[in-house]
């Protein structure tokens, strides 16, 4: 069934506006929230996880307009807001460090990190940028389930992930790269320079798998196998949107530093 969605997902962002993509993200954005509170605080007040999930959409939306000057001044407004929360509702003082914390987190690893999909989507070509960062992604978690499955034999991180290998990071980071290729020469003008495109490939994947690494973390944590049951047999939104975490806002601070030097 995951992979139903994937057709309609690239038919929204090809057709659709930037308004398009960011509703979709927000969207995603909720239920990731949502599935992380509820992992990390599965016992804490609704309240609590309600705070999280509030404060993590408006920094979203904060995100997603793209102006620092709207970011920073909501740092401050999260401290306060947290601080004053906790000073009137805290019960048992003990554990107020460890929720608090786990609020901040979740606030800025899925309400600060995931909207940067839709910065990459507002910059200039930015319909081509985003389809990049996706499918060179996407490619990258199929070529490692592919050649894991068929080649893999040593365990590259099995106190977290038992099942990724090191022959499955290869796969990944060379699949991608032909893939990135691929798409650079017949959507992308002037096309990147095939080292960089390689490079980029490569890095993207890396961020992807550190993003998969750490939500899979997480799930150990909270001894769950799967972030949700939103997708039945895929997990969670969570679980869709892991590799993005951290490889969407590094595409997005390369392309600023990319097309201003190629302008």
């Amino acid at each position: 069934m995951g992979g139903l969605l994937v057709p309609p997902i690239l038919f929204l962002i090809i057709v659709g506006s930037p308004v398009v993509l960011s509703l979709m993200v927000l969207v995603a954005t909720f239920l990731g929230l949502r599935e992380f509170y509820s992992l990390t605080l599965p016992n804490a007040r609704g309240i609590e996880r309600a705070m999280g999930i509030g404060l993590g959409l408006i920094l979203s939306c904060s995100v997603i307009c793209g102006d620092p000057k709207t970011i920073l001044p909501f740092f401050v407004l999260l401290l306060m807001v947290l601080s004053l929360f906790f000073l009137v509702m805290s019960d048992n003082l003990s554990s107020t460090i460890s929720s608090m914390g786990i609020l901040v987190f979740g606030i800025l690893y899925v309400g600060f990190l995931f909207p940067h999909v839709s910065l990459v989507r507002n910059m200039t070509d930015g319909r081509v940028w985003v389809l990049l960062l996706i499918v060179t992604v996407w490619a990258g978690d199929i070529f490692a389930f592919l050649t894991g499955s068929l080649l893999g034999k040593h365990k590259l991180y099995p106190k977290i992930s038992p099942n990724k290998t090191y022959e499955g990071l290869g796969g990944a980071m060379g699949g991608s790269a032909v893939v990135a290729l691929v798409y650079s020469h017949f959507f992308i003008v002037p096309r990147l320079n095939p080292g960089l495109c390689v490079l980029l490939a490569i890095g993207l994947t890396i961020l992807g798998q550190l993003g998969d690494f750490t939500e899979s973390m997480l799930k150990r944590s909270a001894q769950v196998k799967d972030s949700g049951s939103l997708i039945p047999g895929h997990g969670g939104m969570l679980d869709r949107m892991d590799s993005f975490l951290f490889s969407a806002p590094c595409f997005h601070y390369f392309l600023l530093y990319y097309l201003k030097e190629t302008r």
